[in-house]
Protein backbone atom coordinates (compact mmCIF):
# COMPACT_ATOMS: atom_id res chain seq x y z
CA UNK A 1 0.00 0.00 0.00
CA UNK A 2 1.49 3.36 -1.05
CA UNK A 3 1.84 6.02 1.64
CA UNK A 4 1.07 9.69 0.99
CA UNK A 5 2.38 12.28 3.45
CA UNK A 6 0.32 15.43 3.99
CA UNK A 7 1.74 18.41 5.84
CA UNK A 8 -0.99 20.54 7.41
CA UNK A 9 -4.21 19.39 9.09
CA UNK A 10 -6.28 22.31 7.84
CA UNK A 11 -9.19 22.15 5.41
CA UNK A 12 -7.18 21.42 2.26
CA UNK A 13 -5.03 18.77 3.93
CA UNK A 14 -7.99 17.00 5.53
CA UNK A 15 -10.08 16.88 2.34
CA UNK A 16 -7.07 15.50 0.45
CA UNK A 17 -6.50 12.90 3.19
CA UNK A 18 -10.10 11.69 3.17
CA UNK A 19 -10.20 11.35 -0.61
CA UNK A 20 -6.88 9.51 -0.81
CA UNK A 21 -7.80 7.13 2.02
CA UNK A 22 -10.96 6.26 0.13
CA UNK A 23 -8.77 5.47 -2.89
CA UNK A 24 -6.89 2.91 -0.84
CA UNK A 25 -3.77 4.89 0.10
CA UNK A 26 -2.15 4.90 3.52
CA UNK A 27 -2.27 8.56 4.51
CA UNK A 28 -0.18 10.25 7.20
CA UNK A 29 -1.07 13.84 8.13
CA UNK A 30 1.49 15.88 10.07
CA UNK A 31 0.77 19.20 11.77
CA UNK A 32 2.79 21.51 13.99
CA UNK A 33 -0.07 22.19 16.41
CA UNK A 34 -0.85 20.01 19.44
CA UNK A 35 -4.21 18.83 18.11
CA UNK A 36 -6.77 19.40 15.39
CA UNK A 37 -8.21 22.89 14.92
CA UNK A 38 -5.19 25.08 14.20
CA UNK A 39 -3.63 27.57 16.55
CA UNK A 40 -5.53 28.05 19.82
CA UNK A 41 -4.26 31.61 19.73
CA UNK A 42 -6.48 32.44 16.75
CA UNK A 43 -9.35 29.95 17.03
CA UNK A 44 -12.23 29.41 17.45
CA UNK A 45 -13.19 31.79 14.66
CA UNK A 46 -16.18 32.33 12.40
CA UNK A 47 -15.82 32.87 8.66
CA UNK A 48 -18.30 34.07 6.04
CA UNK A 49 -18.11 32.89 2.44
CA UNK A 50 -20.13 32.75 -0.78
CA UNK A 51 -20.98 29.14 -1.50
CA UNK A 52 -23.00 26.82 -3.70
CA UNK A 53 -23.39 23.96 -1.24
CA UNK A 54 -24.63 21.05 -3.34
CA UNK A 55 -22.12 21.57 -6.15
CA UNK A 56 -19.26 21.96 -3.67
CA UNK A 57 -20.13 18.82 -1.67
CA UNK A 58 -20.46 16.82 -4.88
CA UNK A 59 -17.08 18.05 -6.11
CA UNK A 60 -15.11 17.29 -2.94
CA UNK A 61 -17.05 14.10 -2.16
CA UNK A 62 -17.94 15.22 1.37
CA UNK A 63 -21.24 16.64 2.62
CA UNK A 64 -20.51 19.49 5.03
CA UNK A 65 -23.96 21.07 4.94
CA UNK A 66 -24.49 20.86 8.71
CA UNK A 67 -21.45 23.08 9.32
CA UNK A 68 -22.23 25.83 6.77
CA UNK A 69 -25.18 27.92 7.92
CA UNK A 70 -26.75 30.40 5.53
CA UNK A 71 -26.77 33.89 7.00
CA UNK A 72 -30.13 35.48 7.77
CA UNK A 73 -29.40 38.08 5.11
CA UNK A 74 -26.57 39.02 2.80
CA UNK A 75 -24.03 40.69 5.11
CA UNK A 76 -24.77 44.36 5.63
CA UNK A 77 -22.04 46.55 4.14
CA UNK A 78 -20.90 49.77 5.81
CA UNK A 79 -18.63 52.63 4.93
CA UNK A 80 -17.51 53.62 8.42
CA UNK A 81 -20.83 53.92 10.26
CA UNK A 82 -22.99 54.47 7.19
CA UNK A 83 -24.79 51.47 5.75
CA UNK A 84 -24.50 51.19 1.99
CA UNK A 85 -27.50 50.32 -0.15
CA UNK A 86 -26.51 47.38 -2.35
CA UNK A 87 -27.64 46.57 -5.92
CA UNK A 88 -30.95 44.70 -6.21
CA UNK A 89 -29.29 41.47 -7.39
CA UNK A 90 -27.70 41.04 -3.96
CA UNK A 91 -31.07 39.64 -2.86
CA UNK A 92 -30.28 36.58 -4.99
CA UNK A 93 -26.86 35.95 -3.45
CA UNK A 94 -26.18 33.69 -0.50
CA UNK A 95 -23.43 33.78 2.11
CA UNK A 96 -22.71 31.02 4.62
CA UNK A 97 -20.93 31.06 7.96
CA UNK A 98 -18.66 28.29 9.16
CA UNK A 99 -16.74 27.78 12.40
CA UNK A 100 -13.02 26.95 12.48
CA UNK A 101 -11.09 25.60 15.45
CA UNK A 102 -11.24 22.69 17.88
CA UNK A 103 -14.79 22.99 19.27
CA UNK A 104 -17.21 20.14 18.47
CA UNK A 105 -19.17 22.54 16.25
CA UNK A 106 -16.17 23.32 14.01
CA UNK A 107 -15.67 22.09 10.46
CA UNK A 108 -12.15 21.03 11.45
CA UNK A 109 -13.50 18.51 13.95
CA UNK A 110 -16.00 17.17 11.43
CA UNK A 111 -13.30 16.57 8.80
CA UNK A 112 -10.94 15.11 11.41
CA UNK A 113 -13.58 12.59 12.50
CA UNK A 114 -14.22 11.59 8.89
CA UNK A 115 -10.49 11.21 8.25
CA UNK A 116 -10.00 9.00 11.32
CA UNK A 117 -12.97 6.89 10.22
CA UNK A 118 -11.30 6.39 6.83
CA UNK A 119 -8.10 5.23 8.51
CA UNK A 120 -5.99 8.39 8.13
CA UNK A 121 -3.09 8.57 10.60
CA UNK A 122 -2.05 11.79 12.36
CA UNK A 123 1.14 13.13 13.93
CA UNK A 124 0.82 16.41 15.84
CA UNK A 125 3.55 18.69 17.20
CA UNK A 126 5.53 17.96 14.04
CA UNK A 127 7.47 21.07 12.97
CA UNK A 128 8.66 21.15 9.36
CA UNK A 129 11.79 23.11 8.43
CA UNK A 130 13.44 23.73 5.03
CA UNK A 131 15.54 20.55 5.15
CA UNK A 132 12.68 18.25 6.17
CA UNK A 133 10.48 19.94 3.54
CA UNK A 134 12.89 18.97 0.78
CA UNK A 135 13.23 15.49 2.28
CA UNK A 136 9.52 14.76 1.89
CA UNK A 137 8.78 11.96 -0.53
CA UNK A 138 7.77 12.95 -4.08
CA UNK A 139 4.01 13.34 -4.29
CA UNK A 140 3.67 14.56 -0.71
CA UNK A 141 1.03 17.28 -0.19
CA UNK A 142 1.86 20.55 1.56
CA UNK A 143 -1.15 22.53 2.83
CA UNK A 144 0.09 24.87 5.56
CA UNK A 145 -2.05 27.97 4.94
CA UNK A 146 -0.79 31.52 5.36
CA UNK A 147 2.26 30.69 7.48
CA UNK A 148 5.12 32.95 6.43
CA UNK A 149 7.88 30.34 6.70
CA UNK A 150 6.54 28.04 4.00
CA UNK A 151 6.19 30.79 1.40
CA UNK A 152 9.74 31.88 2.10
CA UNK A 153 11.17 28.35 2.11
CA UNK A 154 9.49 27.55 -1.20
CA UNK A 155 10.14 30.92 -2.85
CA UNK A 156 6.44 31.47 -3.57
CA UNK A 157 5.60 35.06 -4.55
CA UNK A 158 3.58 36.61 -1.75
CA UNK A 159 2.77 39.79 0.13
CA UNK A 160 2.30 40.48 3.86
CA UNK A 161 -1.16 40.42 5.40
CA UNK A 162 -1.99 41.88 8.81
CA UNK A 163 -4.91 41.44 11.15
CA UNK A 164 -6.52 42.41 14.45
CA UNK A 165 -9.25 40.14 15.85
CA UNK A 166 -11.66 39.72 18.74
CA UNK A 167 -14.08 37.04 19.87
CA UNK A 168 -17.07 37.19 22.20
CA UNK A 169 -20.18 35.23 23.14
CA UNK A 170 -23.37 36.04 21.25
CA UNK A 171 -26.65 34.39 22.09
CA UNK A 172 -29.03 36.01 19.62
CA UNK A 173 -29.31 35.20 15.93
CA UNK A 174 -28.76 32.06 13.89
CA UNK A 175 -25.98 33.27 11.59
CA UNK A 176 -25.14 36.67 10.22
CA UNK A 177 -22.50 39.29 9.76
CA UNK A 178 -21.45 42.65 8.38
CA UNK A 179 -18.66 44.08 6.23
CA UNK A 180 -16.95 47.37 7.11
CA UNK A 181 -14.91 49.56 4.79
CA UNK A 182 -13.29 52.82 5.73
CA UNK A 183 -10.06 54.60 6.52
CA UNK A 184 -8.94 51.89 8.93
CA UNK A 185 -7.83 49.37 6.26
CA UNK A 186 -6.81 49.08 2.62
CA UNK A 187 -9.02 45.98 2.66
CA UNK A 188 -11.95 45.75 5.08
CA UNK A 189 -13.17 44.39 8.40
CA UNK A 190 -16.03 42.02 9.10
CA UNK A 191 -18.12 40.52 11.83
CA UNK A 192 -19.60 37.02 11.68
CA UNK A 193 -21.65 35.08 14.19
CA UNK A 194 -23.00 31.58 14.70
CA UNK A 195 -22.88 28.82 17.34
CA UNK A 196 -23.22 31.45 20.12
CA UNK A 197 -20.00 33.22 19.08
CA UNK A 198 -19.30 36.49 17.32
CA UNK A 199 -15.94 36.92 15.61
CA UNK A 200 -14.56 40.24 14.40
CA UNK A 201 -11.55 40.63 12.11
CA UNK A 202 -9.90 43.77 10.77
CA UNK A 203 -7.37 42.82 8.13
CA UNK A 204 -5.22 44.63 5.62
CA UNK A 205 -2.45 44.02 3.13
CA UNK A 206 -0.71 47.01 4.71
CA UNK A 207 0.37 47.42 8.35
CA UNK A 208 -2.52 48.46 10.60
CA UNK A 209 -1.78 51.43 12.83
CA UNK A 210 -3.05 51.69 16.41
CA UNK A 211 -5.18 54.71 15.53
CA UNK A 212 -6.82 52.71 12.74
CA UNK A 213 -7.64 49.92 15.18
CA UNK A 214 -9.16 52.41 17.60
CA UNK A 215 -11.15 53.99 14.77
CA UNK A 216 -12.61 50.65 13.79
CA UNK A 217 -13.46 49.77 17.39
CA UNK A 218 -15.55 52.95 17.58
CA UNK A 219 -17.33 52.09 14.33
CA UNK A 220 -18.31 48.55 15.29
CA UNK A 221 -19.37 49.62 18.77
CA UNK A 222 -21.58 52.29 17.26
CA UNK A 223 -23.11 50.00 14.63
CA UNK A 224 -23.35 46.65 16.44
CA UNK A 225 -22.70 47.50 20.08
CA UNK A 226 -19.67 45.21 19.96
CA UNK A 227 -16.82 45.80 22.39
CA UNK A 228 -14.07 43.62 23.81
CA UNK A 229 -11.04 44.03 26.01
CA UNK A 230 -9.31 41.09 24.31
CA UNK A 231 -8.36 42.41 20.88
CA UNK A 232 -5.42 40.46 19.47
CA UNK A 233 -2.96 41.41 16.75
CA UNK A 234 -2.46 38.51 14.38
CA UNK A 235 1.15 37.65 13.59
CA UNK A 236 1.75 38.91 10.03
CA UNK A 237 1.28 36.16 7.47
CA UNK A 238 1.81 36.03 3.74
CA UNK A 239 -0.85 36.27 1.05
CA UNK A 240 -0.11 34.43 -2.23
CA UNK A 241 0.60 36.44 -5.37
CA UNK A 242 0.76 33.40 -7.63
CA UNK A 243 -0.98 30.06 -8.16
CA UNK A 244 0.68 26.71 -8.51
CA UNK A 245 -0.28 23.09 -7.97
CA UNK A 246 3.29 21.80 -7.72
CA UNK A 247 6.51 22.83 -5.98
CA UNK A 248 9.38 20.72 -7.27
CA UNK A 249 8.03 17.17 -6.84
CA UNK A 250 5.56 18.12 -4.07
CA UNK A 251 1.85 18.97 -4.38
CA UNK A 252 0.44 22.19 -2.93
CA UNK A 253 -3.05 22.78 -1.53
CA UNK A 254 -5.03 25.62 0.01
CA UNK A 255 -3.76 29.18 0.13
CA UNK A 256 -0.20 27.94 -0.34
CA UNK A 257 -1.31 26.91 -3.84
CA UNK A 258 -3.01 30.27 -4.38
CA UNK A 259 -6.53 28.85 -3.98
CA UNK A 260 -7.93 32.00 -2.45
CA UNK A 261 -10.17 34.70 -3.91
CA UNK A 262 -7.62 37.51 -4.42
CA UNK A 263 -9.92 40.55 -4.19
CA UNK A 264 -11.89 39.87 -1.00
CA UNK A 265 -9.62 37.20 0.45
CA UNK A 266 -12.20 34.40 0.76
CA UNK A 267 -10.30 31.15 1.32
CA UNK A 268 -12.54 28.49 2.89
CA UNK A 269 -14.15 27.16 -0.29
CA UNK A 270 -10.88 27.36 -2.19
CA UNK A 271 -9.17 25.28 0.49
CA UNK A 272 -11.85 22.58 0.34
CA UNK A 273 -11.76 22.34 -3.44
CA UNK A 274 -7.96 22.42 -3.54
CA UNK A 275 -7.88 19.41 -1.21
CA UNK A 276 -9.80 17.41 -3.79
CA UNK A 277 -7.50 18.62 -6.57
CA UNK A 278 -4.40 17.78 -4.51
CA UNK A 279 -5.68 14.24 -4.00
CA UNK A 280 -6.34 14.01 -7.74
CA UNK A 281 -2.75 15.15 -8.37
CA UNK A 282 -1.58 11.93 -6.68
CA UNK A 283 -3.72 9.67 -8.87
CA UNK A 284 -3.94 11.65 -12.13
CA UNK A 285 -1.54 14.65 -12.28
CA UNK A 286 -2.56 15.81 -15.76
CA UNK A 287 -6.26 15.89 -14.91
CA UNK A 288 -5.45 17.67 -11.65
CA UNK A 289 -3.48 20.36 -13.51
CA UNK A 290 -6.43 20.92 -15.84
CA UNK A 291 -8.82 21.23 -12.89
CA UNK A 292 -6.47 23.59 -11.06
CA UNK A 293 -6.26 25.83 -14.13
CA UNK A 294 -10.05 25.78 -14.51
CA UNK A 295 -10.55 27.12 -11.00
CA UNK A 296 -7.75 29.68 -11.01
CA UNK A 297 -7.92 31.12 -14.51
CA UNK A 298 -8.72 34.64 -13.34
CA UNK A 299 -6.46 34.86 -10.29
CA UNK A 300 -3.74 37.06 -11.81
CA UNK A 301 -6.27 39.40 -13.40
CA UNK A 302 -8.26 39.85 -10.21
CA UNK A 303 -5.15 40.34 -8.08
CA UNK A 304 -3.80 42.97 -10.48
CA UNK A 305 -7.12 44.83 -10.31
CA UNK A 306 -7.09 44.69 -6.52
CA UNK A 307 -3.50 45.97 -6.23
CA UNK A 308 -4.18 48.73 -8.75
CA UNK A 309 -7.17 49.88 -6.72
CA UNK A 310 -5.15 49.76 -3.48
CA UNK A 311 -2.60 52.14 -5.00
CA UNK A 312 -5.24 54.71 -5.94
CA UNK A 313 -6.04 57.72 -3.79
CA UNK A 314 -9.70 57.72 -2.73
CA UNK A 315 -9.84 53.96 -3.52
CA UNK A 316 -12.82 53.26 -1.24
CA UNK A 317 -14.75 56.11 -2.84
CA UNK A 318 -14.27 54.40 -6.21
CA UNK A 319 -15.72 51.22 -4.75
CA UNK A 320 -18.72 53.13 -3.44
CA UNK A 321 -19.20 54.64 -6.91
CA UNK A 322 -19.05 51.15 -8.41
CA UNK A 323 -21.84 50.04 -6.05
CA UNK A 324 -23.87 53.12 -7.01
CA UNK A 325 -23.37 52.35 -10.70
CA UNK A 326 -24.51 48.75 -10.16
CA UNK A 327 -27.67 50.03 -8.44
CA UNK A 328 -28.33 52.36 -11.37
CA UNK A 329 -27.79 49.53 -13.85
CA UNK A 330 -30.36 47.41 -12.01
CA UNK A 331 -32.85 50.28 -12.13
CA UNK A 332 -32.20 50.90 -15.84
CA UNK A 333 -32.25 47.19 -16.73
CA UNK A 334 -34.62 45.38 -14.32
CA UNK A 335 -33.66 41.98 -15.77
CA UNK A 336 -30.29 42.32 -14.02
CA UNK A 337 -32.01 41.90 -10.66
CA UNK A 338 -32.54 38.21 -11.36
CA UNK A 339 -29.42 37.65 -13.44
CA UNK A 340 -26.93 37.10 -10.63
CA UNK A 341 -26.44 33.73 -9.00
CA UNK A 342 -23.75 32.18 -6.84
CA UNK A 343 -21.09 30.64 -9.10
CA UNK A 344 -19.42 27.40 -8.08
CA UNK A 345 -16.06 28.84 -9.12
CA UNK A 346 -16.59 32.30 -7.71
CA UNK A 347 -12.86 32.79 -7.06
CA UNK A 348 -11.88 32.61 -10.73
Amino acid sequence: MKTVNIVGAGLGGLVAAINLAREGYRVLVQDREEAIGGSKKYHPSIHSTPLQPEETWEYIGIDLSEHFVRTDQYPAMYYNQRRLKMPAYVDNLAVYNVERGSRPTSIDNRLFALAVKEGVEFEFKKELGPDSLKALAPGSIVATGLYREMYQDMGIASAPVYGVMALAKKEAGKAGGAIYMGGFSVDYAYSAWMNNLIYVLLFSRRPIKDREVEGFKKVIKKVEGFSSDKWLRVDPGLFPRQCGLFWEDKILAGTLAGMIEPFWGYGVVGALISGKIAALAVTDPKKAEAEFARFNGGFARKLARKEKMDAMPFRKQFLRLAILKARFDCWRRPQLKNAAKDPVVWFR
